[in-house]
């Protein structure tokens, strides 16, 4: 299916395929049996050695390896993503049909995610803990849900929200990066096993008073705390502003996907945590990093 280049007109086929080469290999290419550097390129991402003629592609095994679309497409669909085009604006530039482009973000979701929970350092320094519900307001819920929620009783703000909102766990490193975690409740029995995965051991650990958070000083962290409850904030260089920020930005931009299913609900999650750990780099530098988590990684071997 043909499609308008925008981000890629500029370059040539060779160019974009040595990009891919590049991030995957970080060599030249050679062929897997040999080891020659006598390559016969037979298609977009098929090529033959010209020794031992063997067959090779430079997408098997990856999120890629199961696409029929090219490199190029594909590298116009990163730009797309990396500026935060929806998938039917996407369509629109592109050319393409919307739900091509909609699966295409589904790969790239899916990808994010199994890179967030694989290869991911234990966070040190300053830490900040704290967990958020994700969800629409109860005015923006449909007739017949509002009115059982009002026969349950769980039309009200604060605890009731749990019942009818997803809870999030953040980690957030000072300055740095942040890593969420969906969970079922906040309780010390959940929250904990997950600070010492992703926390190291000696590490400064701000939170609130929440009840959970009270055995971490036992467990080996600096804990200190912000009462919130006494509308206290900020105490020196304790407080959990930081990822209290990244709440804010992240719902707002889930907002605008207006209305998730459950079962995608946790790839935009893990798209709103990509996006702003990669908040400093440049729009090619994304670029690139994304063709590096698809071009690399095997495609849907990970568990959380």
């Amino acid at each position: 299916m043909a499609f308008r280049t925008v981000y890629s007109s500029k370059l040539t086929d060779k160019q974009i395929r040595n990009l891919f080469i590049k991030k995957r290999y970080s060599r030249k290419l050679s062929c897997k049996k040999c080891l020659s550097l006598r390559i016969a390129w037979i298609s977009d991402k098929k090529y033959r050695c010209k020794d031992c003629w063997s067959f090779g592609s430079l997408t098997k095994g990856t999120w890629l390896g199961r696409s029929r679309k090219s490199l190029r497409f594909w590298y116009e669909l990163f730009w797309c993503f990396t500026l935060s085009h929806p998938a039917a604006k996407s369509a629109k530039l592109l050319q393409i049909n919307r739900r091509t482009c909609w699966a295409g973000y589904q790969i790239i979701r899916q990808a994010i995610l199994q890179t967030s929970y694989q290869n991911r350092k234990k966070f040190k320094g300053t830490v900040e803990l704290d967990e958020s519900f994700y969800g629409g307001t109860f005015k923006n819920l449909r007739k017949q849900i509002k009115m059982e929620l009002r026969r349950l009783g769980l039309n009200k703000r604060g605890g009731g929200a749990k019942y009818r909102k997803q809870p999030v766990f953040g980690i957030f490193k000072r300055n740095g990066e942040v890593y969420l975690e969906p969970v079922p409740e906040a309780r010390a029995k959940v929250l904990t096993p997950i600070i010492r995965k992703r926390v190291r051991l000696g590490s400064d650990v701000f939170s609130d008073t929440g009840a959970w958070y009270t055995g971490l000083v036992g467990l080996g962290y600096v804990h200190r705390t912000v009462d919130h409850g006494k509308e206290e904030y900020v105490a020196g260089e304790v407080h959990i502003n930081g990822l209290e920020g990244f709440w804010g930005l992240s719902k707002t931009n889930m907002h605008t996907y207006k209305g998730i299913k459950k079962k995608n609900w946790i790839l935009y999650l893990k798209e709103m945590e990509w996006r702003y750990n990669n908040r400093k780099l440049k729009f090619d530098e994304m670029v690139e990093k994304l063709i590096t988590i698809l071009i690399t990684y095997k495609r849907g071997v990970f568990v959380p």
